[in-house]
C-alpha cells in the first residue's frame, strides 16, 4: 500500500510540473495592457490656475507641488512629480510656454506621467537641458552638478529631424 501511494505522490508531482507552465502562462497573459505612449502640445502651468476658471481652489500649500499641461484644445493634464517632470518644479521659466511632452496618461484618469520634453522656440523643436561646462555632463534638472557642485548652465538645442 506504500508504494502505491508513492506512486500515486509522484504522478501527482508529475502532472503539476508539466501543468504549471500553461496555469501560469494564463496568469501572464491577464496583466493589464501597457499605456499607450502619446505627444502632447501646451503650457505647464500651476494647476492653481486651471482649476480656479472652474470654480475650485486649491489650498494654498499645495499649490508648489501641483503643476498642469494645458494643450492647445484647452484640456488639463495634471502632471505626475517624478523625473521625467522634475524639471519644470525646479525651475520656472519653463512653465508657461509652448512644450511638447512625451508621456502616458495613467489608468482611467488625466494624469500624465512625463518620459520625454521638448520646447517649443518659434514652432522649432528644441531639447532643454542643463550642462556642467567643468565635467560636461548634462542633466534633465535645474540645480548644481553632481560631479563637481558647479551650477548647472541651461541649453536649448534645436532637435535636428
Amino acid at each position: 500500500m506504500r508504494c502505491s501511494n508513492r506512486i500515486r505522490l509522484a504522478l501527482l508531482f508529475i502532472a503539476l510540473v508539466i501543468a504549471a507552465p500553461l496555469l501560469l502562462a494564463r496568469f501572464a497573459d491577464s496583466a493589464p495592457p501597457a499605456a499607450k505612449t502619446e505627444d502632447f502640445t501646451g503650457k505647464v502651468v500651476p494647476l492653481a490656475g486651471p482649476l480656479e476658471k472652474l470654480g475650485a481652489t486649491l489650498d494654498k500649500d499645495a499649490g508648489p507641488f501641483w503643476l498642469a499641461l494645458v494643450t492647445d484644445d484647452g484640456k488639463t493634464y495634471p502632471l505626475i512629480k517624478d523625473a521625467g517632470s522634475r524639471m519644470f518644479f525646479k525651475d520656472k521659466q519653463l512653465l508657461d510656454r509652448p512644450m511638447r511632452l512625451t508621456g502616458r496618461l495613467c489608468g482611467d484618469t488625466k494624469l500624465l506621467q512625463v518620459l520625454s520634453v521638448h520646447s517649443l522656440v518659434k514652432g522649432v523643436l528644441h531639447e532643454p537641458y542643463y550642462w556642467c561646462d567643468v565635467c560636461k555632463i548634462k542633466r534633465l534638472e535645474a540645480g548644481n552638478c553632481d560631479c563637481c557642485g558647479a551650477p548647472l548652465e541651461f541649453r536649448e538645442v534645436r532637435v535636428e529631424k
